[in-house]
Formats: C-alpha cells, structure tokens, sequence
C-alpha cells in the first residue's frame, strides 16, 4: 500500500456539510479521491466543487442504506456527525441533568456513528478504514461533561473492539479539542466567549483548533495502513495541560 495515496479512491463523509466534516472532504478532493458527502442539510457542501453531496440522516437505517447502495463500494468513510450537548442542556452538573436529553444525545453521536458502520460494512473495500469521532472529555476531566465524556468514551472502546472484530479493515477514531465550529452556537454569546477563553487558557497551545487542523487526523487515519484501533487526539495539549 503507497502511504499518503487517496488518488481514485472512494472517501464518503457523513455530516460533511459544514466544519470539521467539511474540511475533510476538502483535503480529499486535493488528494485525489472521489469525494461524497453525506448530510442533513446544505451548507458549505454544496458549494464544494468536485464533491457529490447527499441528503441523509445519520438517524435513520433506512437513508443510511440508501445512502451506500447509492455509492457503491467505498474506501474510506469518515463521521463527524455530532449532537450539541449546549443546545440539550446537558453541559451541566448531574443533580441537573435531563436523562432524556442525554438519551439524544447518545443516539446522536454514539448510535448514529454504530448505525453508519453498519451500514457502511457490506460496501467497504476489505482494506478500507472508518474513522469515528469521539472528544477529548473522553479523558480529560472538564466541568460539566459527566455524561458527555462517557458518551466519548463509549465511541472509543466501541472502536478498539471493532477494530480487532473487522480487520484487516481499520476503525479509528479522532478526538478533537475544542474547535470553532457551530457545535457551541446553542450557548448564549457570552457564555460561549467565556467557555471558549476558559479553555484557551487551559490548552498548552492557548487557543481552540480550527477545523481544517482536526480534519488533518481524519486524512491521516485513512492514508496509514497500519493505524487501527487508535484514538488520534487533536486537542491541542489538554490531555497533558
């Protein structure tokens, strides 16, 4: 296998449309691979020349499988689908915290990314790769992320079993930092400039990421043939911090 060669292969990006996922595909299409997007809505991947967009919903098995049966055989597939714990609420201490809310949020992040493998599976080249995205409150202890940071948790150890369960297909994962993405939009301005400041000033890098910096990990993940069952932190030093 050429490290680092996309060139005619097949990269599909579920919630490709704006931020991270959108980034991803940018790279991609650089690269060389023919570039699919898979999202809910239009944003930035509609304008994306070179990338042929989808509409699909991450929730539902019977788009997920329309999707792919669309496609075709597919080399890589990256997820960036999230749910945004500010606009549930459940950025909050647990004597707060809305089960039901954390339910959506789990079958959000957690069980739409299970619900996208499986649907990817029949169709994934046998030296193909997924790669999940999970966060760094997966490891990092941060306040009010009781929930959030077990939800990441769960994509991870999901990953290192798949891993072993699917090879020689590989299953990654990213856990990015924070990134200035849409994903903190739910909160009011100046909660949200207070978080992000919080955070810049714990981060050894002192800043947030910037998208197209997160997507790096995704693209690498697909170029190594001998990554799999790892967690790539993009989280600008916080796990050391």
């Amino acid at each position: 296998m050429q490290a680092g060669n996309l060139k005619d292969k097949t990269v599909l990006v579920i919630g490709g449309s704006a931020g991270i996922g959108l980034e991803v595909a940018k790279i991609a299409l650089e690269l060389g691979a023919a570039v699919h997007i898979g999202a809910r809505g239009k944003t930035g991947a509609d304008k994306l020349s070179g990338a042929t967009y989808h509409v699909c919903d991450a929730k539902s098995d019977a788009s997920l499988q329309a999707l792919f049966e669309t496609i075709g055989k597919v080399d890589h597939v990256a997820i960036t689908v999230h749910e945004s714990a500010a606009r549930l609420g459940i950025d909050t201490t647990a004597d707060k915290m809305n089960l039901a809310a954390v339910m959506e949020y789990c079958d959000g992040k957690f069980l739409s990314q299970y619900r996208v493998i499986q649907a990817a599976l029949p169709h994934l080249a046998a030296d193909g790769s997924i790669t999940l995205t999970s966060g760094v409150a997966s490891r990092a202890t941060m306040a009010n992320h009781s929930t959030i940071s077990a939800v990441n948790a769960a994509i991870e150890a999901c990953a290192r079993q798949l891993a072993k369960e699917q090879a020689p297909r590989r299953i990654n994962v990213v856990a990015p930092g924070v990134t200035a993405t849409t994903t903190y939009d739910a909160m009011k301005p100046e909660l949200k400039e207070q978080f992000v400041q919080k955070i810049a000033a714990l981060v050894p890098l002192k800043r947030i990421a910037a998208p197209e910096e997160i997507a790096l990990a995704y693209v690498f993940a697909m170029q190594s043939g001998y990554v799999s069952g790892t967690v790539l932190d993009a989280s600008g030093g916080q796990l050391v911090a």
